[in-house]
């Protein structure tokens, strides 16, 4: 992919449906896109974001400075950045810089963990989100209103999350990968798929989303919140940031 407005890519990872095992013939191939900061940016403090749709591909551009803090945050989201089914790093970047995406990504383990109590919340509070906004949907998915009563994709991205933070707590912690794959045989992964295709009522999948963050909030919230965070690994994550960052600017 050619430079973006002046920045130079530094990687891209494929997110969404194609790195839980959820995806179909019709799911999109969407990747998130994270680009070398100009002088400009650093002069100006500012941090590029943009999104681009195209015809097979989308695309959801960030400076690269941000992973620290959103790593930090836990955003699942961008977490999964990190254990993404197609990695494509920019070969025109420094060994160097290339050195330091590889031990980015050599540390997946300890980065998801490292804030297990921002994890919980921000899952929780995505979940809550996502099944306020049944009734709203996107340009993409509003002919699933129509169909089914409710917007079916997000609601079962809604159970997902919740269902990811069971499995990641359950294996205690340990393979954050498994926890959001869904092999085929898994009866799990036909429930999620069942409700995107509409097999439930709205009212159903109501029910069960109020179950499960009952469930998580009283017998899993606390395995999370008990859990130190490591301020080291994000420091780690800064220092290897700016590394990058210094090689391909000065």
């Amino acid at each position: 992919m050619p430079n973006l407005e002046g920045r130079k890519y530094g990687f891209r990872a494929l997110v969404g449906s194609w790195n839980y095992n959820l995806n179909e013939e019709s799911s999109d191939r969407d990747y998130k896109l994270f680009l070398i900061p100009t002088f400009d940016d650093l002069y100006t403090n500012h941090q590029f974001s943009k999104s681009i749709i195209g015809e097979l591909e989308d695309f959801d551009c960030h400076d690269i400075r941000k992973v620290s803090n959103l790593w930090w945050k836990a955003n699942v989201n961008f977490l999964e950045v990190l254990f993404t089914e197609e990695l494509l790093v920019n070969i025109e970047l420094t060994s160097k810089s290339k050195h330091c995406i590889n031990e980015l990504f050599k540390n997946k383990d300890k980065i998801v963990i490292m804030n297990l109590p921002y994890l919980f919340n921000a899952c929780v509070g995505m979940h809550i989100t996502k099944k306020n906004d049944i009734d709203k949907g996107t340009e993409g998915t509003k002919h699933l209103i129509k169909m089914h009563g409710y917007e079916t994709k997000m609601a079962m991205h809604s159970i997902r999350i919740l269902d990811f933070l069971i499995r990641f707590a359950n294996q205690g912690f340990k393979d954050f990968k498994k926890a959001i794959w869904y092999e085929l045989d898994d009866p799990k992964r036909l429930l999620l798929l069942d409700i995107k295709h509409g097999k439930y009522t709205k009212e159903q999948y109501l029910e069960m989303a109020t179950y499960m963050q009952n469930l998580v909030e009283t017998e899993y919230k606390n395995f999370y919140m008990d859990k130190t965070v490591n301020i080291d690994t994000n420091e780690a994550i800064l220092t290897l940031v700016k590394e990058i960052i210094k090689e391909e600017l000065f």
